[in-house]
Protein backbone atom coordinates (compact mmCIF):
# COMPACT_ATOMS: atom_id res chain seq x y z
CA UNK A 1 0.00 0.00 0.00
CA UNK A 2 2.91 2.40 0.83
CA UNK A 3 3.76 2.02 -2.95
CA UNK A 4 0.51 2.74 -4.08
CA UNK A 5 -0.06 5.82 -1.62
CA UNK A 6 3.31 7.35 -3.50
CA UNK A 7 2.09 6.63 -6.66
CA UNK A 8 -0.99 8.37 -6.20
CA UNK A 9 0.85 11.33 -3.83
CA UNK A 10 3.29 12.29 -6.81
CA UNK A 11 1.19 12.24 -10.03
CA UNK A 12 -2.98 11.99 -9.31
CA UNK A 13 -3.44 14.80 -6.87
CA UNK A 14 -1.13 17.65 -8.24
CA UNK A 15 -3.56 20.23 -10.16
CA UNK A 16 -1.29 19.93 -12.99
CA UNK A 17 -2.25 16.36 -13.24
CA UNK A 18 -5.99 16.76 -13.04
CA UNK A 19 -6.39 18.33 -16.10
CA UNK A 20 -4.83 15.50 -17.81
CA UNK A 21 -7.08 12.87 -16.02
CA UNK A 22 -9.45 10.93 -18.73
CA UNK A 23 -12.40 9.67 -17.40
CA UNK A 24 -13.58 6.33 -18.79
CA UNK A 25 -16.45 5.83 -17.67
CA UNK A 26 -18.07 3.57 -14.81
CA UNK A 27 -18.53 -0.27 -14.72
CA UNK A 28 -21.35 -1.95 -13.14
CA UNK A 29 -22.96 0.91 -11.72
CA UNK A 30 -20.67 1.58 -9.16
CA UNK A 31 -17.04 2.09 -10.53
CA UNK A 32 -15.28 5.00 -12.07
CA UNK A 33 -12.04 4.24 -14.46
CA UNK A 34 -9.97 7.03 -14.40
CA UNK A 35 -6.72 7.35 -17.24
CA UNK A 36 -3.40 9.15 -16.35
CA UNK A 37 -0.23 8.47 -18.33
CA UNK A 38 0.55 4.76 -17.91
CA UNK A 39 -1.82 3.96 -14.71
CA UNK A 40 -5.00 3.37 -14.37
CA UNK A 41 -7.29 4.16 -11.21
CA UNK A 42 -11.19 2.65 -9.97
CA UNK A 43 -12.67 4.68 -7.76
CA UNK A 44 -15.86 3.26 -5.55
CA UNK A 45 -18.49 6.28 -6.23
CA UNK A 46 -20.17 5.22 -2.56
CA UNK A 47 -16.82 5.11 -0.53
CA UNK A 48 -15.43 8.27 -2.45
CA UNK A 49 -18.80 10.23 -1.67
CA UNK A 50 -19.08 9.08 2.05
CA UNK A 51 -15.37 10.27 2.54
CA UNK A 52 -16.10 13.77 0.48
CA UNK A 53 -19.72 13.89 2.46
CA UNK A 54 -17.82 13.19 5.93
CA UNK A 55 -14.66 15.60 5.36
CA UNK A 56 -17.93 18.15 4.89
CA UNK A 57 -19.53 17.16 7.90
CA UNK A 58 -16.34 17.11 9.93
CA UNK A 59 -15.58 20.99 8.85
CA UNK A 60 -19.00 22.04 9.20
CA UNK A 61 -18.82 20.05 12.81
CA UNK A 62 -15.90 22.03 14.17
CA UNK A 63 -16.57 25.59 12.75
CA UNK A 64 -19.59 24.87 14.68
CA UNK A 65 -21.51 25.87 11.09
CA UNK A 66 -23.59 23.11 11.22
CA UNK A 67 -27.13 23.59 10.23
CA UNK A 68 -30.53 22.65 12.04
CA UNK A 69 -33.55 21.73 10.14
CA UNK A 70 -36.99 22.08 11.94
CA UNK A 71 -39.08 19.13 11.82
CA UNK A 72 -42.84 18.74 12.29
CA UNK A 73 -44.13 16.86 13.83
CA UNK A 74 -41.27 17.20 16.25
CA UNK A 75 -40.51 14.11 18.05
CA UNK A 76 -41.21 13.39 22.08
CA UNK A 77 -38.23 11.44 23.78
CA UNK A 78 -38.69 9.90 27.06
CA UNK A 79 -35.70 9.19 28.63
CA UNK A 80 -34.78 7.16 31.85
CA UNK A 81 -33.10 9.28 34.73
CA UNK A 82 -29.32 8.13 33.16
CA UNK A 83 -30.23 9.90 29.73
CA UNK A 84 -31.35 12.77 30.81
CA UNK A 85 -28.53 13.38 33.14
CA UNK A 86 -26.39 12.44 30.28
CA UNK A 87 -28.44 15.07 28.03
CA UNK A 88 -28.44 17.92 30.33
CA UNK A 89 -24.11 16.96 30.65
CA UNK A 90 -23.83 17.62 27.01
CA UNK A 91 -26.48 19.76 25.63
CA UNK A 92 -23.84 21.98 24.20
CA UNK A 93 -22.65 19.00 21.78
CA UNK A 94 -25.92 18.39 20.77
CA UNK A 95 -27.03 22.35 20.23
CA UNK A 96 -23.53 22.79 18.01
CA UNK A 97 -24.81 19.20 16.22
CA UNK A 98 -27.76 20.92 15.12
CA UNK A 99 -30.45 19.65 16.97
CA UNK A 100 -32.91 21.57 19.37
CA UNK A 101 -34.22 19.92 22.38
CA UNK A 102 -36.40 21.11 25.11
CA UNK A 103 -37.67 19.57 28.40
CA UNK A 104 -41.58 18.48 27.72
CA UNK A 105 -42.62 17.79 31.28
CA UNK A 106 -41.28 15.25 33.37
CA UNK A 107 -39.05 12.74 31.62
CA UNK A 108 -40.63 13.38 28.28
CA UNK A 109 -38.00 15.60 25.89
CA UNK A 110 -38.95 17.93 22.72
CA UNK A 111 -36.91 17.36 19.73
CA UNK A 112 -38.02 20.24 17.15
CA UNK A 113 -34.63 20.77 15.03
CA UNK A 114 -32.35 17.80 13.82
CA UNK A 115 -28.69 18.45 11.68
CA UNK A 116 -29.87 19.28 8.26
CA UNK A 117 -28.07 16.76 6.63
CA UNK A 118 -29.47 13.88 8.50
CA UNK A 119 -31.15 11.73 6.02
CA UNK A 120 -33.94 8.98 6.15
CA UNK A 121 -36.22 8.49 9.30
CA UNK A 122 -33.43 7.52 11.85
CA UNK A 123 -33.70 10.72 13.73
CA UNK A 124 -34.93 9.38 16.92
CA UNK A 125 -32.54 6.60 16.73
CA UNK A 126 -29.35 8.43 16.17
CA UNK A 127 -30.31 10.81 19.19
CA UNK A 128 -30.41 7.68 21.27
CA UNK A 129 -27.62 5.85 19.97
CA UNK A 130 -25.53 8.90 20.98
CA UNK A 131 -26.89 8.83 24.42
CA UNK A 132 -25.84 5.36 24.89
CA UNK A 133 -22.85 5.39 23.45
CA UNK A 134 -21.70 9.06 26.26
CA UNK A 135 -22.99 6.30 28.72
CA UNK A 136 -20.69 3.58 27.67
CA UNK A 137 -17.89 5.94 26.94
CA UNK A 138 -18.23 9.10 29.37
CA UNK A 139 -18.66 12.48 28.95
CA UNK A 140 -15.59 13.06 28.45
CA UNK A 141 -15.47 11.48 24.97
CA UNK A 142 -18.47 13.02 24.03
CA UNK A 143 -16.47 15.12 21.09
CA UNK A 144 -15.15 11.86 19.76
CA UNK A 145 -18.78 10.36 20.33
CA UNK A 146 -20.35 12.91 17.84
CA UNK A 147 -17.41 13.26 15.51
CA UNK A 148 -17.44 9.24 14.88
CA UNK A 149 -21.47 9.88 14.15
CA UNK A 150 -20.45 12.11 11.56
CA UNK A 151 -19.41 8.94 9.36
CA UNK A 152 -22.63 7.15 10.01
CA UNK A 153 -24.66 9.95 8.78
CA UNK A 154 -22.43 10.32 5.73
CA UNK A 155 -22.69 7.15 4.58
CA UNK A 156 -26.34 7.12 5.13
CA UNK A 157 -26.49 10.36 2.65
CA UNK A 158 -23.93 9.08 0.01
CA UNK A 159 -24.90 8.07 -3.31
CA UNK A 160 -24.79 4.36 -3.11
CA UNK A 161 -23.18 1.52 -5.24
CA UNK A 162 -25.57 0.31 -8.01
CA UNK A 163 -26.27 3.95 -9.18
CA UNK A 164 -25.88 5.35 -12.68
CA UNK A 165 -24.18 8.69 -11.89
CA UNK A 166 -23.64 11.09 -14.61
CA UNK A 167 -20.24 11.69 -16.18
CA UNK A 168 -20.13 15.42 -14.85
CA UNK A 169 -21.43 14.17 -11.17
CA UNK A 170 -18.09 12.05 -11.20
CA UNK A 171 -16.14 14.38 -12.51
CA UNK A 172 -16.83 16.92 -9.57
CA UNK A 173 -16.93 14.11 -7.05
CA UNK A 174 -13.42 13.12 -7.98
CA UNK A 175 -12.48 16.81 -8.26
CA UNK A 176 -13.89 17.20 -4.29
CA UNK A 177 -11.97 14.23 -3.35
CA UNK A 178 -8.53 14.56 -4.66
CA UNK A 179 -8.76 18.12 -2.47
CA UNK A 180 -8.20 15.84 0.40
CA UNK A 181 -5.61 15.52 3.05
CA UNK A 182 -6.29 11.64 2.30
CA UNK A 183 -8.16 10.96 -0.59
CA UNK A 184 -7.79 7.07 -0.04
CA UNK A 185 -9.98 5.89 2.04
CA UNK A 186 -13.56 6.27 3.16
CA UNK A 187 -14.59 6.83 6.99
CA UNK A 188 -14.79 3.58 8.20
CA UNK A 189 -11.78 2.64 6.73
CA UNK A 190 -12.54 1.20 2.92
CA UNK A 191 -10.29 2.31 0.10
CA UNK A 192 -11.72 4.86 -2.41
CA UNK A 193 -9.02 4.61 -5.02
CA UNK A 194 -7.08 1.74 -5.96
CA UNK A 195 -4.46 1.91 -8.89
CA UNK A 196 -3.05 -0.27 -11.54
CA UNK A 197 0.38 0.43 -13.92
CA UNK A 198 -0.09 0.23 -17.93
CA UNK A 199 2.80 -2.66 -17.13
CA UNK A 200 1.23 -4.51 -14.54
CA UNK A 201 -2.04 -4.93 -16.84
CA UNK A 202 0.32 -6.10 -19.49
CA UNK A 203 1.90 -8.66 -17.04
CA UNK A 204 -1.54 -10.21 -16.64
CA UNK A 205 -1.83 -10.38 -20.50
CA UNK A 206 1.45 -11.71 -20.67
CA UNK A 207 2.28 -9.13 -23.46
CA UNK A 208 5.47 -8.05 -20.71
CA UNK A 209 7.22 -10.85 -19.16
Amino acid sequence: MPEQLELFQEKLLSPQSRIRHKLIGQIFDTYWLVQFGDNFYIIDQHAAHEKVYYERLVKQFKEQTIDSQFISPPLIVTLNLQEEALLKANQEYFSEFGFDIENFGGKEYCISAVPSNLYGPAKEELFLEMLDHLAAEGEKDALNLFTSRLATMACKAAVKGNHQMSALEADKLIDELLTLENPYHCPHGRPTIISMTRAELEKKFKRIV
